[in-house]
């Protein structure tokens, strides 16, 4: 038997008063690989689709927006031949600590700890947090 859903959501308060969250703070965190895939730009071009998770007790004190569950970002890296796309992915290796080859397997990924930098940035009008790079 399936189950109906109720067609009414009742949140606890009115959606007309409600203001966009202010993003996590700018800064460095420590996070984790949650998933690595990959997948093609629009432009058609190869790429990795890598999602970090920053857990709830990396906030700073005063920030009280947050997600109690952490906070999930993402980084797009290319990874067609070239030279830079090779560079980046290597510089990308190293700072996740990820084995070194002319084969990249992003599955070996999942749950590799990793120092990123995040930044706040505008999108669609409202400020919100962004990974900016990994770093080694």
């Amino acid at each position: 038997m399936t189950e109906m859903l109720n067609s009414v959501i009742e949140f606890d308060e009115d959606l007309s008063s409600v203001e966009a969250p202010k993003p996590l703070p700018m800064g460095t965190y420590d996070a984790t690989i949650l998933s690595a895939e990959v997948t093609k730009s629009k432009s058609d071009r190869p790429m990795v689709r890598v999602t970090f998770s920053i857990s709830a007790d990396q906030y700073p004190a005063d920030y009280t927006d947050g997600n109690p569950n952490g906070t999930t970002l993402t980084k797009f890296l290319m990874a067609d031949m070239s030279a830079q796309s090779k560079f980046a992915m290597k510089r990308f290796c190293m700072a996740i600590g990820a084995p070194l080859s002319n084969q990249v397997d992003v599955n070996q990924w999942i749950g590799l700890p990793a120092k990123v930098e995040v930044i706040n940035e505008l999108y669609e009008g409202n400020l919100t947090a962004r990974l900016n790079k990994v770093i080694g």
